[in-house]
């Protein structure tokens, strides 16, 4: 017979720490894809109630610097997650530039700043690599 190594405890302080870590959106993410040739892409969100975040996601070269911004029609936020561990965020209204050390996908968080007031309606994203 095997014992249960988890207590109720452990499992319910498990539950709550993965659904506060959860990103606070729906939908899979949304590729951004560069037309040939350029440096750069631009994307259009949208906050809704009970949807304040979108996902991106992009394939980039270990070696290149990524340059996010974002702006909005209320207090914004955003996070980077790239291979090989590299990211950065949480942004608060701007963004960053990233040297990503790992070819791959990264993903690029961006909406309402959930810790400031609600509002809806749209978002630009800007990402450069260089």
């Amino acid at each position: 017979m095997t014992k249960n190594l988890f207590s109720a405890g452990g499992l319910v302080l498990s539950a709550a720490f993965v659904l506060s870590a959860a990103p606070a959106h729906a939908g899979p993410p949304v590729w951004i894809e560069f037309a040939p040739g350029s440096y750069g892409a631009i994307a259009q969100g949208r906050v809704k109630p009970g949807d304040p975040l979108t996902t991106y996601k992009l394939t980039a070269n270990g070696g290149q610097t990524m340059i996010l911004t974002f702006v909005g029609a209320g207090p914004m936020r955003g996070q980077v997650q790239c291979a090989g561990g590299v990211g950065g965020g949480p942004y608060y209204g701007t963004g960053d530039s990233i040297a990503l050390t790992t070819t791959g996908e990264c993903e690029i968080t961006v909406g309402a700043n959930t810790m400031a007031e609600e509002w809806t309606g749209g978002f630009t994203l800007a990402v450069l690599i260089k």
